[in-house]
């Protein structure tokens, strides 16, 4: 959706109508339920950080979708476990042999992805960029895994994801106020980015609800899986050739996320 949305709209609006979905259906569950907000500066500043860090990496994820191909752009994201845990480690998480690994396993079919780009007959400046974007993007997911685990604790996950989307929509708002662009979406495409913001804002309370429980780890290795079956629609609903090399690399990371959730 997002690949077809930002091709049409451009990627920094696109997700603000995202945000500005999920923003809203938020308040008016947070109204209509009477759930009580937890005051609590840290978990607030925190939750704010992750929201900024979701449109950085939402914006940047869109932009690589949008360019192409879906078989690089969304594996190279899904490598983001492997330094998460290895940030965890700086902070003092001793992974055992197992999980160290999982953790090559997944960045090596990352590089891989990326060599089996640069192979390609249509390797050219813009698929370089591409690249770059999609490794922006993995950084930018750590940011969001990190924030999670630190934040939902604090504040929860629903007062999490709603504070980060307001903060994300300003962020949005900002970008759109520097490029100057026109806050048009055509009426035809309201309907389907309407959809795009739901399906957006249910994932990512998912994700903060994972991200609160004993093991935070799991839901992150597992969520990131998203790489697999997104290049399998991008085969079956746009057709877009993915080569041997590019399976072998998805089948890695795969592989490697699986073993890390076991663990």
């Amino acid at each position: 959706m997002a690949r077809f949305s930002s091709r049409a709209l451009g990627a920094p609006l696109t997700y603000g109508v995202v945000l500005l979905v999920g923003a809203v259906g938020a308040t008016i569950w947070l109204l209509a339920s009477g759930a009580v907000l937890v005051w609590s500066p840290f978990g607030c500043t925190i939750a704010v950080i992750h929201g900024v860090s979701v449109s950085v990496m939402c914006i940047l994820l869109y932009m690589g979708l949008a360019r192409g191909p879906i078989a690089v752009v969304a594996p190279i994201v899904a490598t983001h476990p492997a330094l998460v845990l290895a940030v965890n480690v700086l902070m003092g998480m001793r992974p055992s042999a197992i999980q160290w690994a999982a953790m090559v396993t997944v960045l090596a079919g990352g590089i891989l992805i990326a060599r089996s780009a640069e192979a390609g007959p249509d390797h050219s400046k813009a698929s370089r960029t591409t690249l770059l974007i999609a490794f922006g993007a993995c950084l930018a997911y750590v940011a969001i895994v990190l924030t999670a685990q630190v934040g939902t604790p604090l504040i929860g996950e629903f007062q999490t994801m709603w504070i980060g989307r307001w903060a994300g929509l300003a962020f949005i708002a900002l970008i759109l106020l520097v490029q100057q662009a026109k806050l048009r979406v055509p009426s035809e495409w309201l309907p389907f980015v309407g959809l795009q913001g739901g399906l957006d804002a249910l994932g990512y309370f998912a994700f903060l609800a994972g991200a609160n429980t004993a093991a935070p780890y799991i839901t992150m290795v597992v969520a990131s899986a998203f790489s697999v079956v997104t290049v399998l629609l991008a085969k079956l609903i746009i057709h877009e050739p993915v080569s041997k090399t590019q399976w072998a690399a998805i089948a890695v990371i795969a592989a490697g996320t699986a073993v890390l959730s076991a663990t």
